[in-house]
């Protein structure tokens, strides 16, 4: 009888990753920070239908921590120019026009806990 030859785990030495709103996530790191930071910066982007000049306070998320810094810098949150937000904010708004929902992330619901 042939020794059955025990199948290795392809995910073994990959970080734990979730999909959420579109994007793929790597769990436990600078990375997973950046994403929970995309709902403020989406609010961000609501704010500047009002005033275009408001600046974007997340540039100062990572201070002192050079890996949330380039995170969020990867993640496409921090590190644009005024036209760039503008644009991101103009796509935006256009898709809530269009009856898309606002942003949001599995990551910030609520959920019911009952006692036992």
């Amino acid at each position: 009888m042939p020794k059955s030859n025990p199948k290795s785990d392809k995910y073994a030495n990959k970080s734990p990753q979730l999909r959420d709103a579109g994007f793929l996530v790597t769990l436990g790191g600078a990375d997973e920070i950046a994403h929970h930071y995309r709902k403020h910066f989406h609010h961000f982007l609501e704010q500047l239908t009002v005033n275009e000049s408001a600046p974007n306070w997340l540039e100062k998320v990572g201070d002192g921590n050079p890996q949330l810094r380039q995170a969020m810098c990867r993640a496409g949150l921090t590190g644009l120019t005024r036209d760039e937000l503008l644009a991101k904010r103009d796509e935006y708004v256009a898709r809530l026009e269009a009856g898309e929902e606002p942003y949001s992330s599995k990551l910030y619901g609520v959920e019911w806990i009952p006692a036992n």
